[in-house]
């Protein structure tokens, strides 16, 4: 299976690094060079960075947030969208031009650790409150509202916990490829097979600490051309001692009941359950890791609007990028009516078929 080669290239990427985990080099923030971001535009990412600063408990100095804020501020519609590991902003950058035609306010945020925000050399650093925080800046101070939240991969978990703390910021919400983790993944061992997937890249992720290859995941894991690899998403880690974050975000995801993570998750669950507005499931067809979350989230929001994304897998966004805003956009205008169960494929631009369910 194409995951399996992707752990085998996430061990290779141990066997060659040239770092190791280190608690402390003596440097507790790293921010990379702007130079390293200078092909973005060629590369379908025309848009100008924009910063907030983050303050953190034990740091003299505030962390920077990276986030772009493109279209309208006055616009009907605004959507803020959010990346898991280890990916950055870039991951939306055939989506956005969508939105904007569409005439909406996008906002996509830089979690710490990813694409131009700031990076983290402690492990221990890198947690759920960490990642929520940061969330909870950039829409607090932009004031968003009326917003469309876009969640894929760790940005569920991360974005659910902001909506639950301001929820009357939020209008919908679009789960793609992510989960909401209660701490069952450890109860039976039919469960624990269905998480195995991502069971064996979090424990990986752990053993292979700052070397994990993040080109190499993206070669397996995604349809992304080399230069988007190299120049998109391997561009925000000039060295190995830079990728903390996207080797220990993942640790985050709760295994028992009572782990903190899984009880804000519970919290959630309870929330969603009372949620009356709409909700968009959209989960590619070669997905593997977050499946398990795909059938949690129908259990919890049997009302919602579910779609399976063809020729697509874990970061959907960049294989079927536009075809993914286009649904979106679609979701928007229809708030899941009936219209959208008579939608075309062509409609999509996708070249298999789509399952609204």
């Amino acid at each position: 299976m194409k995951w399996c080669v992707l752990l085998t290239v996430v061990l290779l990427g141990y066997a060659r690094g040239s770092y190791v985990i280190v608690k402390d080099i003596g440097v507790p923030v790293l921010r990379t060079p702007d130079s390293r971001f200078s092909h973005l535009a060629q590369l379908g990412y025309p848009w100008a960075p924009k910063y907030l600063y983050l303050k953190m408990s034990g740091l003299t100095s505030s962390l920077r947030v990276h986030y772009i804020d493109e279209g309208p501020h006055d616009a009907k519609e605004t959507l803020l969208l959010l990346h898991g590991v280890p990916s950055w902003s870039f991951l939306y950058r055939t989506m956005i031009p969508v939105f904007l035609a569409a005439g909406y306010r996008v906002v996509a945020v830089d979690q710490i650790g990813f694409g131009r925000s700031d990076k983290l050399t402690d492990p221990n650093d890198y947690s759920h409150t960490l990642q929520t925080s940061t969330v909870e800046l950039v829409v607090s101070s932009l004031n968003l509202q009326g917003v469309t939240v876009v969640m894929q991969d760790l940005g569920g978990p991360t974005g659910m916990s902001a909506v639950i703390r301001d929820p009357g910021r939020y209008r919908r919400l679009v789960f793609i490829n992510t989960l909401i983790p209660q701490g069952d993944i450890l109860d039976s061992i039919f469960s624990v097979k269905s998480y195995s997937p991502m069971l064996l890249w979090r424990a990986l992720n752990t053993v292979v600490g700052r070397n994990v290859p993040v080109g190499g995941v993206f070669k397996i894991a995604s349809d992304a051309p080399e230069d988007a690899i190299i120049g998109g998403y391997v561009a925000p880690f000039p060295s190995n001692l830079y990728k903390v974050g996207a080797s220990w975000w993942p640790n985050v995801i709760p295994l028992v009941e009572d782990d903190p993570v899984a009880i804000e998750m519970q919290k959630v669950a309870a929330f969603l359950k009372q949620w009356k507005n709409p909700v968009l499931l959209g989960y590619s067809d070669r997905e593997v890791f977050t499946i398990p979350g795909r059938t949690a989230l129908k259990r919890i929001l049997p009302g919602a609007c579910e779609v399976t994304i063809p020729d697509a897998g874990h970061y959907l966004q960049e294989d079927q990028g536009p075809a993914v805003a286009k649904m979106i956009v679609s979701f928007i205008k229809q708030d899941c009516g009936p219209d959208l169960h008579h939608l075309q494929p062509s409609n999509f631009g996708l070249a298999g078929l789509l399952a609204f369910g």
